[in-house]
């Protein structure tokens, strides 16, 4: 079995904090894209809810090793404060890949 994961996450926020976490989010992913186990990520909107937005992750480890690994990075500490300190919602949920589909 792989240990290719997908982590998406859902944040609600205030509109007023959503700039603040985008930039710093744009900081924390300049390190994670070096990251030797870190596939793909995408950031998206609600297009009808702008206070929801979404970030769509691929590793290629388990869960397990995210938490212990990944989520010890010291350039989290900053964006995990901000998250706390800006009142933002989060909801994480973790896939595993049972099909793929591609453009020719």
């Amino acid at each position: 079995m792989s240990d290719k994961i997908t982590l998406i996450v859902r944040f609600q926020m205030d509109e007023s904090a959503k700039q603040e976490f985008v930039t710093k989010l744009q900081d924390v992913f300049t390190h994670i894209a070096r990251e030797e186990t870190f596939v793909e990520a995408s950031l998206v909107q609600d297009m009808r809810d702008p206070e929801s937005i979404l970030i769509y992750e691929v590793w290629n480890e388990s869960p397990e090793s995210f938490m212990n690994i990944q989520m010890s990075k010291a350039y989290r500490a900053e964006y995990e404060k901000m998250i706390v300190d800006l009142k933002i919602n989060r909801t994480p949920a973790w896939y595993s890949t049972i099909a793929n589909w591609m453009k020719d």
